[in-house]
């Protein structure tokens, strides 16, 4: 489901347990999209300022941003974030908040300037988005325990996790996006670290209790993402540990190779790419075959996580019978 911000997802919540809001949000595009498209929502009769609801939102809402609602707000609560509906925050920004705060000591011990800061943290808006976003810079400065970010900067790289007291197994993920549903490493019983570009000898750093448990990758399958596993693959290999790909259950959601900021191509001149064939177990031979025929890749994000990781153990289970 789309993303939505603070107080969007504040009236959609007040919608849900009280069955109207008066809140200032009819204008927001998902708002018109309820009232338009599936009439889950509408204006109260006689008073076009409230928004009532309609048959199905409670099951819609409930299904899709109830648990989410209370994760962000007992987070903000524990922080000591105000939870108004002034907060312009969006879900991405609550999301890396949270991250953040799983790895307060790591960030603050290693703390850059604002932009650098900005520009590696909340990575898909720039390096100056925590300048313009006051709010979303003072909550920062909150979790973290400082009052400004240091004027100059220096080249460090951060071990970013979200920890779980007794795992089950642990997830290395090529992008920040599951870290940041923080949530995931309870729900799974699983420990959360991101590993991915040139940030693979983060891998050197793994305890040697975790490297006991089974450790799964998490990646974009195009030529990059699998590139990196490799890597990882071989720097475990090591330390006698094997690391176990997870795999999209179908139906995958496959995007062309040329699609927008995406810049990772086949090797079509070179067999199955130029990767280690006995990297990979047969199905997974065979999708990463489909996709360099049709010129396709599929994104780590478009998959949900406990549905990869349950997928692959089932898939590796009937192979060993």
């Amino acid at each position: 489901m789309r993303k939505l911000n603070w107080p969007v997802l504040k009236a959609l919540h007040a919608i849900y347990t009280k069955g109207s809001t008066s809140a200032r949000v009819q204008e927001d595009d998902f708002i018109k999209y309820l009232m338009d498209q599936y009439g889950l929502i509408s204006h109260k009769r006689g008073n076009v300022k409230v928004l009532v609801r309609e048959d199905g939102f409670n099951d819609f809402y409930g299904q899709h941003y109830l648990q989410k609602y209370l994760h962000y707000t007992d987070f903000l609560k524990k922080v000591d974030v105000n939870t108004d509906a002034r907060k312009t925050f969006t879900e991405d920004d609550i999301q890396t908040l949270m991250m953040i705060y799983e790895n307060r000591e790591e960030l603050a011990s290693k703390l850059v300037n604002v932009e650098d800061f900005s520009a590696k943290i909340f990575e898909k808006q720039g390096s100056k988005y925590l300048k313009k976003k006051d709010s979303v810079r003072n909550a920062v400065l909150k979790i973290l325990g400082v009052t400004e970010f240091p004027q100059s900067s220096r080249e460090l790289q951060w071990r970013l996790v979200v920890d779980h007291t007794h795992p089950d197994a642990v997830i290395l993920c090529e992008n920040r996006s599951f870290l940041k549903q923080t949530w995931l490493a309870t729900e799974l019983t699983v420990k959360l670290w991101q590993v991915g570009g040139n940030n693979i000898r983060m891998v050197d750093d793994i305890d040697h209790l975790d490297l006991k448990r089974p450790i799964y990758y998490s990646c974009d399958w195009d030529f990059a993402g699998l590139s990196i596993f490799c890597r990882i693959k071989a720097k475990l290999a090591l330390r006698g540990v094997s690391l176990i790909l997870l795999f999209p259950p179908p139906p995958q959601t496959r995007l062309p190779v040329d699609s927008f900021e995406h810049y990772s191509h086949w090797s079509v001149d070179k067999p199955f790419s130029g990767l280690p064939v006995s990297d990979f177990k047969p199905h997974e031979r065979a999708l990463i075959l489909e996709l360099i025929t049709a010129n396709q890749w599929i994104e780590e994000e478009s998959n949900q996580l406990g549905e990869m990781y349950r997928y692959t153990q089932v898939r590796n289970e009937e192979l060993k019978g």
